[in-house]
C-alpha cells in the first residue's frame, strides 16, 4: 500500500471556497464522485461515493481511535490548518463527493496567511492523500479501451489547500494496472506471448549451440 495524493482545481469541480461563519471557514469537495481524471500516466481514474465510506463511518469508540485526519498547506506537515481529532475538520458525504471543512483555524501566520491568500483569489487548488485499501479499487476500459481505475475504498489521510495543483503519475496505480493487465491477457495476447517466449528460447538455444561448436573448434586447433 501505497500513499497517493490528487490534485484538483475548481475547474475541476472541487469547489474550493471561503466563507465567514463566526470566523474564516475553508470548504472543498475533494474528490468528486464519479468524476474521471485526467491521464495519470496511462490511465484516468474515478472515485466511487463508497470510496471513503469506512473513514466516515467509523465509531468515536472503534478501539483503532478516532479517525484522524488533517487539514493541510501545501501537503505540508509542519503547516497544519485543521484536524478531525479536535473537531476542526469536519469530513461528509456529499451527492457530488467527499466534503470538508476547516473550521476554528488556529491563531497562527500559516492560518492567517491561508486565509487572506484565499480572500484575493491566490489558492484554488485543493489536493487529498489516501491509500487503497487491498481490494478497493477495480479496472475496466472506457468507450476507447483506455484504462479506468476505480477506486472503492481508500483511507483517507489528509486534505490540504494548495498554491499549484498539479497532476503527477501515480506509480502505485500504474502498478495495479500492470497486474490488471497481466490477470486479463486475452487468449491472442497469451498466444503472442507464448510465440515470443518460445522464439526467445529458441534463439538462446542456437545462441549456446554456436558457443559449443565455437569451443570445440577452439580446442582442435589447440591439439592441431
Amino acid at each position: 500500500m501505497e500513499l497517493e495524493r490528487r490534485y484538483l482545481p475548481a475547474a475541476d469541480g472541487n469547489a474550493l471556497e471561503l466563507r465567514d461563519d463566526g470566523g474564516p471557514v475553508i470548504r472543498g469537495i475533494s474528490p468528486p464522485w464519479n468524476s474521471p481524471s485526467v491521464d495519470l500516466g496511462g490511465f484516468t481514474e474515478q472515485f466511487s461515493p463508497s470510496a471513503f465510506d469506512r473513514v466516515l463511518n467509523r465509531s468515536r469508540n472503534d478501539p483503532r481511535g478516532r479517525v484522524d485526519v488533517v487539514g493541510l498547506f501545501n501537503h505540508d506537515d509542519n503547516l497544519v490548518l485543521s484536524r478531525t481529532t479536535n473537531n476542526s475538520l469536519g469530513l461528509s458525504k456529499e451527492a457530488s463527493g467527499l466534503g470538508w471543512e476547516m473550521r476554528n483555524l488556529p491563531d497562527t501566520q500559516t492560518a492567517r496567511d491561508v486565509v487572506s491568500l484565499l480572500r484575493a483569489g491566490l489558492l484554488y487548488g485543493a489536493s487529498f492523500g489516501f491509500i487503497v485499501s487491498d481490494k478497493g479499487q477495480h479496472w475496466t476500459e472506457d468507450t476507447k479501451g483506455n484504462p479506468v481505475r476505480t477506486i472503492t475504498d481508500a483511507d483517507l489521510f489528509d486534505v490540504s489547500v494548495v498554491t499549484w495543483p498539479a497532476y503527477p503519475a501515480s506509480s502505485a496505480g500504474l502498478r495495479s494496472l500492470a497486474q490488471w493487465r497481466e490477470e486479463n491477457l486475452t487468449a491472442a495476447e497469451i498466444r503472442d506471448r507464448v510465440e515470443r517466449d518460445a522464439e526467445r528460447a529458441a534463439a538462446r538455444q542456437r545462441e549456446i549451440e554456436a558457443s559449443i561448436v565455437a569451443l570445440k573448434l577452439a580446442r582442435l586447433r589447440a591439439y592441431a
